[in-house]
């Protein structure tokens, strides 16, 4: 399963940009290996997507100005549709699913 977050009523700003997954992830603790859901387990995964966008930008040199708006802008364009919807974007699942592969330009 995926986790959305953030509203932005009355702005007319579709929201959330995009979904990741937040639903039954498994991480270790000092108990052993917990299943979590929710946006904090969500979190991780964009933070880590803008994190390797940034190296393939800035570090890789494929992107050397490469700033938070556009790396929003490269995720939102990766971002894969899921069936059931008709209309992209939406104030459900954004404008789809976090992919960081189809997110880094070719």
């Amino acid at each position: 399963g995926y986790a959305a977050n953030a509203t932005d009523i009355g702005t007319g700003l579709t929201k959330p940009d995009l979904l990741a997954p937040g639903v039954n992830i498994l991480v270790r603790t000092s108990k052993g290996q917990v299943s979590v859901s929710g946006t904090s387990y969500a979190a991780p995964f964009v933070t880590a997507a803008s994190a390797l966008l940034m190296e393939w930008g800035i570090v890789k040199g494929k992107d050397p100005f490469l700033y938070g708006e556009k790396v929003k802008a490269y995720l939102i364009r990766g971002a894969g549709q899921l069936a059931g919807y008709e209309e992209w974007p939406n104030d459900m699942a954004g404008w789809g699913v976090l992919c960081v592969e189809d997110s880094i330009p070719r």
